[in-house]
């Protein structure tokens, strides 16, 4: 059996939304915890910078999900990182 790997579609639209930023080359959607958070649906956070990436939560309805963006050259990692800020800061 594998995981359900479906994604909220408030969050579904804001991964769409990155996979068009410049220099984003993967997305790569990892665990999801049911979970109580402050966020609305469809909220991304940045969480931490990776070897080839970045790590985001995305949080919905349900919960949060873990997701890695890998970023091809890593040298535009912070204009994405500016991106995504500008777009969800609250």
């Amino acid at each position: 059996m594998s995981r359900h790997q479906t994604l909220d579609k408030h969050v579904k639209l804001n991964i769409n939304w990155i996979k068009t930023l410049p220099a984003v080359s993967k997305i790569v959607i990892g665990f999801s915890e049911a979970c109580r958070h402050k966020y609305p649906p469809g909220h991304i956070r940045f969480k931490l910078d990776v070897d080839g990436g970045i790590k985001i939560n995305a949080y919905s309805g349900k919960g949060v999900t873990d997701i890695f963006i890998k970023i091809d050259p890593i040298s535009e990692r912070e204009n994405v990182k500016a991106n995504i800020l500008k777009r969800f800061e609250r």
